[in-house]
């Protein structure tokens, strides 16, 4: 038997997380303001994001030898969870990855990404076999993180062409294009599939995040909202919907402790179990948060309640760590 529930130990560390996040960045920082526009501080300042190294977490899976906390990578995806569940910036979880690149590749900026000194972002080709890439929350960032399929590479930002801001779908976070040319070498390659898989766990815990996040909001809200003299979750309808949300969050959250626990004890199975971790939590997120505006009626709609939060975070996540396409097919072609 599998024992899927955290230890005394990891409990302490995600009420830890959980509770610096709740201080420090909210779902609420992200309502807009009496003029409309979000409070410029809604993101990570360099102040929050050095006081984040402080806490260790860009280092909690990296050996104690090179500098790091040794813990396994369950213990990165119960941050990367927390961190799903208050649309905290992909940033931190890109670092996170970028770190164990650096371990495993002998680059002496390891102790600047645990530090906090040097900040990675993620970078998404715009289309296969195109040389575009969107930056993702990536102003400032020192270097860019990019995953396809089982190759992981990390390139200093100035590899990258000229960046033209783009409108994105999740406004919590900045988006540009920019180029990168074939000629641009990254600064740490692997291509063992071990880092990628890393990375697609870390993503499909930040997207079982968003979709308890959006489970606990709409159940909040049925208990709380009152038609015709009684909670709108005693209705039938409103009551199988939060229903139907808590099953996927659990097959979720079952699927993608049970990836990492296979990639940690290095199952013959964990690629598949790894792709099926992101199709499960990926569709979650997304029907969750769906069903959350639903669930809040005409509020839903509104800039003003955070149910609409998590449906642009599902969809910026659901693109990353993986493509979904690529990550289907190796489920069809394992032979599982």
């Amino acid at each position: 038997m599998i024992d899927l529930l955290p230890s005394e130990e990891q409990q302490q560390i995600i009420d830890s997380v959980a509770g610096f996040l709740e201080a420090q960045l909210p779902v609420t920082r992200l309502r807009p303001g009496p003029d409309g526009a979000r409070p410029a501080d809604a993101g990570l300042t360099d102040a929050l994001w050095h006081h984040i190294a402080s806490l260790g977490w860009f280092g909690l899976g990296v050996s104690e030898a090179q500098g790091g906390a040794g813990y396994p990578i369950v213990v990165e995806m119960l941050v990367a969870r927390e961190l799903g569940r208050h649309a905290v910036s992909p940033s931190v979880t890109a670092t996170m990855a970028a770190a164990h690149l650096a371990a495993r590749g002998g680059e002496t900026s390891l102790a600047s990404l645990i530090g906090g000194e040097r900040r990675v972002a993620v970078a998404n080709r715009v289309s296969a076999g195109g040389d575009e890439y969107h930056l993702i929350d990536g102003r400032g960032a020192d270097c860019f993180l990019i995953l396809e399929e089982t190759e992981t590479r990390l390139y200093h930002a100035s590899a990258f062409g000229r960046t033209r801001p783009v409108m994105s779908l999740d406004d919590a976070v900045t988006l540009d294009r920019a180029d990168l040319p074939a000629s641009a070498q990254p600064l740490l390659r692997d291509a063992t599939g071990d880092i990628a898989h890393r990375v697609s766990l870390l993503n499909s815990a930040q997207l079982l995040g968003v979709a308890e996040a959006a489970l606990r909001l709409a159940v909040d809200y049925a208990g709380a909202r009152e038609q015709f003299g009684q909670a709108i979750g005693s209705f039938q309808a409103i009551k199988h919907s939060c229903a139907d949300m808590a099953v996927r969050a659990e097959a979720a959250y079952a699927q993608t402790f049970f990836a990492g626990l296979s990639q940690g004890s290095r199952r013959p199975d964990a690629a598949y179990q790894i792709a099926a971790a992101k199709v499960v939590s990926a569709d979650a997120a997304l029907a969750n948060a769906r069903a959350c505006i639903q669930i809040h009626g005409g509020i839903g709609f509104t800039a003003e309640c955070d149910a609409h939060v998590f449906l642009k975070r599902a969809h910026l996540l659901g693109q990353l760590g993986g493509e979904r396409r690529w990550l289907r097919s190796t489920l069809l072609g394992s032979g599982v």
